[in-house]
């Protein structure tokens, strides 16, 4: 897996877990750089050492093999063959995060698809050659995109019913890799840890000791908090457009792209989802920075178990909303 320098790579952390509520002497921890070096944070407490190497072992290599399933940039990965020849056998985890995508789909009526490829391929290339994609460059990829044509049958063969037609699992595939770690550290009897991995926040206690306290980074001031969460439990993640960013022709591009429309989202600055799974979360906060404001509001409002932190700017003022479940276990520091 990629090593990379440490104060680079922790940039790109949204999250950051700031209160622990158990002193250092009780934790174990480590830190790999998978996905292209993003920094994959494992913590466990009261747990012995060997236990926790071993267990430390299985996920770096069971993440590497996600990698191998899920990663666009790798031509011999699974989802690149499904690009190539689209139809194949699925294994159960890619299989598992397809039907993920196809439920999240249809919550947010198209907000979040991974059919979105081709135009994500199209803005990559624009990218690098320092200019906007015309219109009609737009309309030709956008007519590629229609989770519709994706289906999965019982038996898990995945098909792209439209020739040319490619998927990225870029928005929700992190969440299966973190929700995969947790769910090894539990089976282990850990009972308290923390899984981080650049923006995607696995937190369990079953020990009654006190919550996480998770720190959301302010969307103008990366360097800075804009809150912090009190969390026992779940999946947090968030996105946002204010460090995964491209200057082209003077104008910001936003990683994550409308696939309803083609074109960069701009209303929100970052959106923070929590929900039971990270595979959710992560899907669900891509889906609601596309929605902006008004109807993310309603999509996390209308799903049990979900909740939410949307921050955008009116003029020159910060503004933000807090979903009910969240009331009271989320402080804003920074207002400005």
């Amino acid at each position: 897996m990629l090593k990379v320098r440490r104060e680079i790579v922790w940039a790109l952390a949204a999250l950051v877990v700031v209160g622990l509520g158990c002193s250092r002497k009780e934790m174990v921890a480590r830190t790999f750089y998978p996905m292209g070096g993003i920094p994959f944070t494992i913590k466990a407490y009261n747990v012995p050492e060997s236990l926790f190497d071993e267990t430390a072992d299985a996920i770096e290599q069971e993440t590497e093999r996600l990698e191998q399933v899920f990663s666009v940039h790798r031509a011999d990965s699974e989802v690149s063959r499904l690009n190539r020849e689209g139809s194949i056998q699925a294994s159960p985890d890619l299989a598992r995060v397809a039907r993920a995508a196809l439920k999240i789909a249809v919550e947010s009526d198209g907000a979040f698809d991974v059919t979105i490829g081709p135009v994500l391929d199209l803005w990559r290339y624009s990218a690098r050659e320092k200019r906007w994609p015309t219109e009609d460059e737009v309309r030709q990829r956008m007519a590629l995109v229609d989770y519709n044509q994706l289906h999965v049958s019982g038996s898990d063969v995945i098909t792209l019913k439209q020739k040319n037609m490619s998927v990225d699992f870029g928005g929700i595939a992190k969440g299966l890799i973190v929700d995969m770690a947790a769910q090894r550290l539990k089976k282990q009897g850990i009972r308290r840890g923390i899984v981080d991995a650049g923006g995607d926040l696995v937190l369990f206690n079953s020990v009654g000791e006190a919550p996480f306290k998770v720190g959301i980074k302010h969307p103008e001031r990366p360097d800075s908090r804009f809150a912090i969460m009190a969390l026992d439990s779940g999946a947090v993640v968030t996105s946002g457009c204010y460090e995964r960013f491209e200057i082209v022709e003077d104008r910001k591009v936003c990683h994550i792209v409308d696939p309803r429309t083609g074109y960069p989202v701009s209303e929100l600055l970052s959106v923070t989802v929590v929900a039971q799974e990270a595979v959710t979360a992560d899907g669900l906060a891509t889906a609601v920075m596309v929605l902006g404001n008004e109807r993310g509001q309603a999509l996390i409002r209308s799903l049990p178990g979900v909740e939410g932190v949307l921050v955008w700017k009116t003029g020159d003022t910060l503004e933000w909303w807090i979903s009910p479940g969240l009331q009271g276990k989320v402080k804003v520091e920074q207002q400005q």
